[in-house]
């Protein structure tokens, strides 16, 4: 999938079900089901310039709630920063487990800190997408 067809998935997502019901369905046989923007005219008894419309008048108000309120950009910021955080944390782990005498302490706080972690990303998932 390239960038744009991915980036336009994700904003389906997030506001997905602000657009018109023909403006979803026609996005969704178009991406997800891969119909051609012929088949899917046939299928309605449109023209394949109509359901090309829809689609693009779909995709830019998709594009202009983005920008209007950045959900999409803020979920993946989050992803990015819990994605490091984790990693931080497991080289501590990695840090600490080498060392003649590890320090137990740590081992327990990094436990706790990778169930922050889960606990934010697993909030991330069920409040963003």
């Amino acid at each position: 999938m390239d960038q744009k067809a991915f980036h336009m998935t994700l904003l389906f997502d997030f506001y997905g079900d602000l657009l018109t019901d023909r403006q979803k369905e026609f996005y969704d046989l178009y991406h997800n089901e891969d119909l051609s923007l012929a088949e899917i005219a046939e299928n309605f008894g449109i023209t394949r310039q109509g359901v090309r419309d829809a689609i693009k008048h779909g995709e830019a108000a998709l594009d202009e709630l983005e920008a209007q309120l950045g959900n999409a950009r803020r979920h993946a910021r989050m992803q990015e920063d819990l994605a490091r955080l984790h990693q931080l944390v497991m080289e501590i782990r990695c840090c600490n487990s080498g060392l003649f005498n590890p320090v137990p302490r740590i081992r327990t706080d990094t436990d706790e800190m990778l169930k922050i972690i889960e606990r934010l990303d697993a909030q991330e998932d069920t409040d963003g997408v």
